[in-house]
């Protein structure tokens, strides 16, 4: 159809997706592209879902790696990161162990343990390791080990430490650091400052440059859900 009108052309294309939209495919096809639409802008299934992958297939090289050359405290760090990230922290703990018993020492292995112990329960040694990580470098992880110290803290309801830790936390203004730590404290009972929290991600999610917002849009809409559960 060279040379035909650009209006004829319209018309015909508009006819088509009226008749592909008529048939299941066409129906199945519109579906999947809105829930991308949606999952992408607000709730980031699908990149939860690859990042665990991704975390899934790390583990099986570095595994080998560490059975091949078992000195190797570099391949033990990120293979307890990994296993701690896609929610197995024994798996991590124990990896993690072998690394500071083999002389690792740094604040990020500190942290990473620290976090691990922490989720099995062991807050106590947990908490002097992210101690440490901070005092080893205070933006190590960039505020995590913080979120890791509320956790410990609300679980012996220690409402004085927590409000202590969101102080220092707060240095960041990372969108989701402060939705995070905001939802600890919404599970905490402490509702307002949960809701302060909130309310500090969703303005500073206004002055982030334009390339990083879609990395943190889904923690901005899991603020505002905040902010609803907690007014």
């Amino acid at each position: 159809m060279e040379g035909a009108d650009p209006a004829v052309k319209t018309f015909g294309l508009m006819i088509a997706i009226s008749w592909l939209l008529r048939t299941p495919l066409g129906q199945l096809l519109l579906l999947l592209l809105v829930l991308s639409y949606l999952d992408n802008r607000y709730l980031g299934i699908g990149a939860a879902a690859t990042a665990y992958i991704h975390h899934r297939r790390r583990i099986a090289s570095l595994r080998y790696t560490v059975q091949v050359n078992p000195s190797d405290v570099r391949a033990m760090v990120e293979l307890g990161e990994h296993y701690l990230r896609s929610g197995d922290p024994a798996q991590a703990a124990g990896y993690l162990e072998r690394a500071l018993e083999r002389g690792e020492d740094s604040a990020r292995a500190h942290y990473l343990l620290g976090a691990a112990w922490v989720r099995v329960g062991r807050g106590d040694q947990g908490r002097d390791l992210l101690e440490k990580a901070l005092a080893l470098q205070p933006n190590v992880a960039y505020g995590e080990p913080y979120l890791y110290l509320i956790e410990e803290a609300a679980a012996r309801r220690d409402d004085r430490r927590i409000e202590e830790l969101v102080s220092e936390l707060r240095q960041f203004e990372s969108v989701e650091i402060l939705t995070r730590a905001g939802h600890l404290c919404r599970s905490a009972g402490l509702s307002d400052l949960a809701r302060q929290l909130f309310d500090e991600a969703i303005r500073n999610y206004q002055y982030i440059p334009a390339k990083m917002r879609r990395r943190e849009r889904r923690w901005l809409w899991r603020a505002r859900l905040g902010q609803m559960q907690t007014r």
